[in-house]
């Protein structure tokens, strides 16, 4: 049996992919912050759970021990751990930045350290979610945005690090999806009508733009579900048209 471990998955896009790995046959270590949330995901058929911070480097070096499969086996590491912070760069202090970071970017980062060598040894899999904004300008969202634009720039040297050793990775850029996340920006105040302008996309989109490139096999890095692919190429040719794009959105 497949060993996966899924950092943020107590909920949004690390719950589903816990779903759609255990419907699959795997066995999961689900990882989050202690909650109702995470518990009652311990009650799946194949999945145990393991509390940690990903902000605390200790927690994440203890937990990583604990996560292995069977005789220290990973076969997929997915990092889905993340939040999203508003305001403008002037607004936020800078320990709001280095929150955002610290969870959406050395989090990650922490845990592809841990878990490296095993991935290594399974020829296994790595998927880390990033996001369109990862590689366009997003006003009021100048944390989120830089955090992903360091995965972006961290997922690619990892690739090509990797090459020739087995281990697969996708670095998963998808646009605005309906996730409890997308649900907690509105809650914050921003504009939901603004928001549906965006056409989030259903999680299960993503989630299936994921396997299907891994079952593909190829070695493309990129995982741009929905219309992503397009805004990106037209961000690269056009930056100004995308730019006035996201001000409006914004």
């Amino acid at each position: 049996m497949p060993h996966a471990i899924v950092t943020g998955a107590a909920s949004g896009m690390g719950r589903l992919m816990v779903e759609r790995l255990v419907k699959d046959g795997w066995s999961v270590a689900a990882v989050d912050l202690a909650s109702p949330a995470l518990e009652e995901l311990g009650t799946h058929t194949g999945v145990t759970i393991h509390p940690c911070d990903v902000r605390d480097l200790d927690q994440v070096r203890t937990c990583a021990l604990a996560t292995h499969g069977p005789e220290g086996k990973v076969d997929r590491l997915v990092t889905a751990a993340g939040i999203a912070t508003i305001g403008t760069i002037g607004e936020l202090s800078p320990e709001r930045f280095a929150e955002t970071v610290r969870v959406n970017y050395i989090g990650t980062v922490a845990w592809v350290h841990e878990l490296l060598p095993a991935l290594r040894e399974s020829r296994g899999q790595i998927v880390l979610f990033a996001s369109l904004a990862g590689w366009m300008v997003t006003p009021h969202y100048g944390a989120y945005t830089a955090s992903k634009f360091a995965l972006v720039g961290y997922g690619e040297t990892l690739a090509m690090e990797l090459k020739g050793s087995g281990v697969r990775v996708r670095v998963v850029c998808p646009p605005a999806v309906r996730t409890p996340m997308l649900a907690g920006i509105i809650a914050d105040g921003h504009d939901p009508k603004k928001v549906e302008r965006s056409r989030p996309l259903r999680p299960e989109r993503v989630i299936n733009a994921i396997e299907k490139s891994l079952r593909r096999g190829r070695r493309r890095t990129w995982v741009f579900p929905g219309p992503a692919g397009i805004v990106w190429r037209i961000r690269r040719f056009t930056p100004g048209l995308v730019n006035v794009a996201a001000r409006r959105l914004s």
